[in-house]
Parts: C-alpha cells; sequence; structure tokens
C-alpha cells in the first residue's frame, strides 16, 4: 500500500519519491537497458572523491549527492556500452523539472522514473525506479508511425534498414495502445547485444539530465562531459 500510495502521489503532482534502490555511496541505481532484469554487480572500485577534474574544470561531487538540484546515479547494465556509458559507471544528472521537461532536446542522456503500470500492462516485475535513455526524437501527438519513419530519416541513419523500421513499429504500437496518441512522447534508443532498440516514454516522465559520467581506469575516476 505504501509503494501504491507513493506512486500515484508521485504522477499526480510530479514529486519524486523515496528510492531505496541506493548503493553504498549513496547513489541511486539507474537501468541501463530493461528495468525488469537483474544486473550482475560491477566491480568495487575505491568510494568516489569529493571532487574530480573534467579538461580544466573541478567537478564538485559532493553537490550531487546532496543539492535537490542534482543527483548521482550508478549504471546497472550494459545496454549503453556502444555509447561509453558501462555497468558500474557513475552518472552527475540535474534535475529537470515543469516546463523544462518538455524542452529537452535530442542526443540528451536522460533518467525516466518507470512507469510501473505500463509495465503491469506487459506483464514484467520491475527491479529498478529508474532508466537510462538516450533521446532521439520528440514524437508529435498524433503521429503516424509512417510520418515518424520519414522524420528519422533525416537524423539517423539507422532508420533504413527494414528490421529496425519493424522494431519501431512494434514499440510505436504497444506505447500508443497504452498512452493513446494524445501523449507527447520521446523516442529514445538503447542497445542490444551491440545491436539498437527503440522504447518510447511520455515526455513528463523525464525526470534528469546526465551532464557528466565517472569511470574508474583502475587506479582512479577521470570524468567526461555528456553533450
Amino acid at each position: 500500500m505504501k509503494k501504491l500510495a507513493s506512486t500515484l502521489y508521485r504522477f499526480a503532482f510530479g514529486d519524486e519519491v523515496c528510492d531505496n534502490r541506493t548503493n553504498t555511496d549513496g547513489s541511486i541505481s539507474v537501468a541501463a537497458g530493461d528495468p525488469t532484469l537483474s544486473v550482475t554487480p560491477s566491480r568495487d572500485f575505491d568510494s568516489l572523491p569529493d571532487t574530480v577534474q573534467c579538461d580544466k574544470s573541478t567537478i564538485d561531487i559532493s553537490e550531487y549527492k546532496k543539492s535537490e538540484k542534482f543527483k548521482l546515479f550508478t549504471v546497472k547494465g550494459f545496454s549503453m556500452s556502444p555509447e561509453d556509458i558501462s555497468n558500474g559507471d557513475k552518472l552527475l544528472c540535474r534535475k529537470v523539472d515543469g516546463d523544462e521537461k518538455w524542452v529537452v532536446g535530442e542526443g540528451k542522456f536522460v533518467v525516466i522514473i518507470v512507469d510501473p503500470e505500463y509495465y503491469q500492462f506487459k506483464k514484467k516485475e520491475l527491479q529498478f525506479d529508474y532508466k537510462l535513455r538516450h533521446t532521439l526524437y520528440r514524437v508529435p501527438t498524433g503521429n503516424s508511425v509512417e510520418d515518424l519513419i520519414d522524420a528519422l530519416k533525416s537524423r539517423s541513419n539507422s532508420i533504413f534498414l527494414k528490421q529496425n523500421q519493424e522494431n519501431l513499429r512494434t514499440k510505436y504500437s504497444e506505447a500508443i495502445e497504452f498512452y493513446g496518441d494524445t501523449r507527447e512522447l520521446m523516442l529514445s534508443v538503447t542497445y542490444r547485444k551491440g545491436e539498437l532498440r527503440y522504447s518510447f516514454h511520455p515526455i513528463n516522465l523525464i525526470t534528469y539530465v546526465a551532464e557528466y559520467v565517472l569511470k574508474h581506469n583502475g587506479k582512479e575516476w577521470e570524468a567526461k562531459k555528456l553533450e
């Protein structure tokens, strides 16, 4: 009942609820891939320092642990590896609120709060409360799948593959069946065994935009800015 009440409150008011799927360093787990699948834990490295260098800038990591405007996530899964974001990497993310959700651009790494009702509709049990996606195209309401394919041809060469077009049709049909055609959706991508996969989600479920990825080189943590 507590979980149900929290979910209803979140969707009614758009506020974030307490997430108990945290890690020892205070970060929250985010699924890079299917949020219904368990992930083998990554190798434990040294705890994160308070600051890390990125080019000529110093990033205050502690700010992402204590500020309401920022959040520290640990990537769980390998579905973003082709984008150089791997299992066990850390993401430094900025929260997006209100109208800002509607201007998140294409080509951004976003953290999306998982819609439990959608996965109940698919008869799957969630293992994560957040999932990581790479935005590709903001889909206008009422778009047909053929309109969508045509729009993507100027954005991604991958859409010219018949296999990807069929994958897109299936995913779009599932999203429209559940959400209807009056909610504006974001088309995003992940990868499965290196092959591109599409997913759709309502724009209001975008919760954070990743600004930096932290990777451990075997000796220390290094930061890379995400465009």
